[in-house]
């Protein structure tokens, strides 16, 4: 799941390329744990907005909630230091 996008412009072409980042300019190639959270919230206003239910029924989307909420509220912090950087203020290197 990426952490955010990159915008690239190519004024030749007069066009621009999305690029997913997985974590690779984060601080230490660390992606942030709780930029999960940030696809269940746009799911939720995307629902909330247009009334549609069918992306959030679907199963995979169901069993991605399910994976995300289990990696980010998972017991361990002793394993996952990164669990308890809020919105990446701070990086374990």
């Amino acid at each position: 799941m990426p952490a955010s996008f990159k915008v690239f412009h190519v004024p030749v072409r007069k066009t621009d390329t999305i690029v997913a980042d997985f974590g690779e300019s984060a601080m230490g190639r660390v992606a942030c744990i709780d930029s999960g959270f940030w696809w269940i919230i746009f799911l939720r206003a995307y629902t909330k907005s247009t009334g549609d239910l069918t992306l959030a029924e679907t199963p995979k989307c169901q069993k991605g909630m399910r994976l995300i909420l289990s990696l980010c509220l998972s017991e361990g912090f002793d394993t996952f230091p990164t669990l308890l950087c809020a919105d990446c203020c701070s990086m374990i290197d």
